[in-house]
């Protein structure tokens, strides 16, 4: 299956023709399995750690961009059968071999702007548990600051911006925002973590069940050219990332998941972004047999 055919243009960017792709050698990187809080399931993180941030409070969260309201804790959807609060699940986070499904309009945007800076291929599948109006933020400092700890002394701090990119559509140029991190409150769970409005990016009824391929790019200078791009770009992630309905297509999904390899998960994943973006951009339940 093609996704993104490049056609005979041989100056068309790809992902060989891209400065600094990372290229650790993941073919030989374990699949870390590790047991979800709620629903008992297991993770599948495979050449990625799992976050220090929110981990006391019970959150598998990768070292990778993430998307959730402003405090990952508020606004969950109640489950009136046990009694619980859902809390976010990421049940599949992957670094890529390489770029090849990544869009043309990505791969193009990178190029022309001459970006050399390594460039960290990823897949995520993550859940919304927020009531539908909740509105979700770009939560980048999971991948800008990979070594924060749930309690951290003083304060750091690093910009960020984001280029988003829904199938059949537009780039959406999200400005550049300062993410800080600051000391926590003593006994608290988690640091303080401020992040402008400008990484507000929609609702979680516009996103549940949806996929977007994202840009994220750091930078530790605030520093912004005449077009609105951060300057001496330190880090960028380019990926995929589904957001999963709750319910049945959560549980067909994490069933889809079982006893695959790292391989044969790698080689379901342009199935399972083709069965989002077919489907107008909307979860499909069908990708047991993929």
């Amino acid at each position: 299956m093609i996704l993104f055919d490049n056609g005979d243009d041989k100056s068309s960017p790809t992902s060989e023709n891209i400065v600094g792709l990372h290229e650790n050698n993941l073919i030989d990187a374990p699949l870390a399995l590790m047991p979800q809080i709620i629903d008992k399931y297991e993770t599948r993180f495979w050449g990625v750690q799992q976050s220090e941030l929110y981990k006391p409070a019970g959150m598998i969260i990768p070292k990778l961009p993430m998307y959730h309201p402003y405090h990952p804790f508020k606004n969950v959807t109640h489950d009136h059968d046990d009694g619980d609060d859902y809390i976010l699940q990421v049940p599949l986070a992957i670094i890529l071999p390489n770029a090849d499904l990544v869009p043309q309009p990505l791969l193009k945007f990178i190029t022309e702007k001459n970006i050399d800076t390594t460039l960290t291929p990823f897949f995520i599948a993550q859940t919304l548990p927020y009531e539908s109006e909740t509105e979700v933020i770009c939560r980048y400092q999971y991948c800008l600051f990979p070594d924060a700890m749930s309690e951290m002394m003083g304060h750091q701090s690093i910009w960020a911006q984001s280029i988003i990119y829904e199938h059949g559509k537009d780039l959406i140029n999200i400005p550049p925002t300062s993410i800080k991190i600051y000391e926590s409150v003593k006994n608290a769970l988690s640091p303080t973590i401020l992040c402008g409005n400008s990484m507000k990016f929609d609702t979680v009824l516009n996103l549940r069940g949806k996929g977007i391929w994202s840009i994220v790019l750091g930078s530790n200078f605030d520093a912004v050219d005449h077009s609105g791009l951060l300057m001496e770009i330190s880090q960028i992630f380019i990926g995929f990332t589904c957001f999963i309905p709750d319910g049945d297509a959560y549980n067909e999904f994490l069933l889809s998941l079982k006893n695959k390899s790292p391989a044969e998960i790698i080689a379901y994943i342009p199935s399972l972004i083709h069965d989002v973006q077919v489907n107008t951009g909307h979860w499909s339940s069908k990708v047991n047999d993929k």
